[in-house]
């Protein structure tokens, strides 16, 4: 079985709370690897039983990670509402954005 490419606009279009994983992602986590890594070992670590919850302060979001949900916290903007979306669906978004930094790198290397 094959996997589609993940369409971005189709994930940003489903909710505030979507569109409000792609901004983390774009503005606080980058193209850093080492970012991706951390936050697909909390997200292990939080399906484990190890922790209970984990917070981390970006560049403009403020994320709380739960065993179900995670929150995310404009810190730029005090008129957005804080979103939430389920823990499973973050994961998603994570290891796809970590796929694409993975296909980046890869692309890079053959030029």
């Amino acid at each position: 079985m094959t996997e589609q490419a993940w369409n971005e606009t189709d994930w940003f279009d489903q909710s505030n709370a979507h569109r409000r994983v792609l901004e983390f992602l774009t503005l606080d986590i980058q193209n850093s690897q080492e970012w991706v890594n951390q936050l697909l070992d909390k997200i292990e670590a939080l399906e484990t039983g190890k922790i209970c919850e984990w917070t981390r302060s970006g560049n403009a979001y403020y994320l709380i990670l739960s065993p179900q949900t995670v929150t995310i916290e404009n810190l730029l903007v005090d008129a957005e509402p804080i979103e939430t979306i389920s823990l499973t669906q973050f994961k998603e978004a994570v290891l796809r954005w970590q796929e694409q930094l993975d296909n980046s790198i890869s692309d890079l290397r053959t030029i």
